[in-house]
């Protein structure tokens, strides 16, 4: 067989398709059983098989160098099924992180919008003036000196009505007082 084969490699080395042809028939069959020992997918066996033969006839000038055809072919044939398996599992991998990433960003969205929820029924149970001050601070950012002007209160008053409505906003929201 070994002479068969180094017979057929050198007619396909000077480009004939027929020998190419019978070459690609006979491994056929030997390869497709032997990646099914790797994988249950027919589809990535085929195209391995199929990529295997587009490279062998893309590189035929250099057959002469390789030593045994039987060993070249199941070589080239199994690196191609491990190498495209990785790129599989990568792929899923990958898939998965993003399901992940949007199941996150989905529970994030609703804690978000429940605490949200929470927060604004928290505020309608302080007085006017605190959710006045509490706007001004956190919702426009102003300094507790400029809430103390707009607002034509003192900086000391402005920081009690702070400290009365967000020690109150605790306790409603069941928040601990010190948070680490």
């Amino acid at each position: 067989m070994f002479n068969f084969e180094k017979e057929r490699w050198n007619y396909i080395e000077q480009g004939d398709i027929a020998a190419y042809s019978e070459t690609y028939v006979f491994y056929y069959k030997k390869l497709y059983n032997y990646g099914r020992k790797f994988t249950d997918n027919t589809a990535l066996i085929e195209d391995a098989i199929q990529e295997v033969f587009v490279m062998l006839w893309k590189d035929r000038e250099k057959l002469a160098d390789i030593y045994s055809p039987h060993s070249y072919i199941f070589y080239s044939f199994r690196n191609y099924i491990f190498k495209e398996k990785r790129k599989l599992q990568k792929v899923a991998f990958q898939r998965e992180e993003q399901e992940f990433a949007i199941d996150n960003v989905i529970i994030n969205k609703e804690a978000t919008a429940e605490i949200n929820k929470r927060l604004q029924k928290a505020l309608t149970s302080l007085t006017p003036r605190q959710r006045e001050a509490i706007f001004l601070r956190f919702y426009e950012a102003l300094s507790f000196e400029e809430v103390a002007q707009v607002m034509n209160i003192s900086v000391k008053a402005t920081y009690k009505l702070m400290a009365r409505s967000l020690l109150k906003l605790k306790e409603i929201l069941d928040i601990p007082l010190f948070c680490y």
